[in-house]
């Protein structure tokens, strides 16, 4: 294998970052243009990069199409940093709300939830699916949509993690139906000190149930 020169390794290092931290979902397409000039590098090293990349099981490329990120495995210590960003996210959020005396239309949400319980014995992804619906639905009362969408993306790479996590995502989803209602009572009752705890004990519970491998 031929080695790699400078600028070549410094490509190769920074989207093996992206992939292996999940900054970058499965499907991304990955383009040399945008690459090139967030290292403000050549194009050149970077398409050798990527062919390493490819090489090495990190992306795959679709003919006529281009390179795109594959399955990525996230270790314990990455599964549980995802978790406190996004419980860091949400309590900024949650308390953002609360400042701003936001009242939330809790009715679509709770319809929402209804969907999602009729989902849980689904083999397929469509809980998920549907879960990042109702995120979305509830972050659309928050203005920052650039702290919305990583919280989106922060849930996107958890459940395509290449790992056990999905697998366990899926186990945890009856639990997380019944903190979903809870979380809706509070809203309903514009208790945001009770939402944030809600939020704040359903992700432990997945936290734990990732470190053990196993569900309630």
């Amino acid at each position: 294998m031929k080695k790699m020169n400078k600028m070549e390794a410094k490509a190769y290092t920074f989207m093996t970052d992206q992939i292996k931290g999940a900054h970058w979902a499965k499907g991304k397409q990955l383009k040399e243009l945008d690459i090139s000039r967030q290292l403000d590098i050549s194009r050149t090293p970077v398409r050798h990069a990527m062919e390493r990349l490819i090489e090495d099981g990190y992306v795959y490329r679709v003919p006529n199409k281009g390179v795109f990120v594959g399955d990525v495995s996230l270790d314990l210590h990455q599964r549980k940093e995802r978790i406190y960003f996004l419980e860091a996210l949400l309590q900024h959020i949650f308390y953002t709300l609360q400042l701003d005396e936001i009242i939330v239309d809790t009715v679509p949400l709770a319809d929402m939830i209804d969907d999602l319980e009729k989902a849980v014995p689904l083999e397929s992804d469509e809980f998920e699916t549907l879960e990042i619906k109702f995120w979305r639905l509830l972050l659309s009362y928050h203005s920052n949509t650039y702290m919305n969408e990583r919280v989106i993306e922060t849930m996107v790479n958890l459940y395509q993690d290449a790992s056990q996590t999905p697998l366990i995502f899926k186990k945890s989803r009856a639990m997380k139906i019944t903190h979903y209602r809870k979380l809706i009572e509070w809203l309903n009752a514009n208790n945001y000190t009770y939402a944030r705890r809600e939020i704040r004990i359903l992700l432990n519970q997945i936290l734990i149930n990732l470190i053990q491998g196993v569900d309630d």
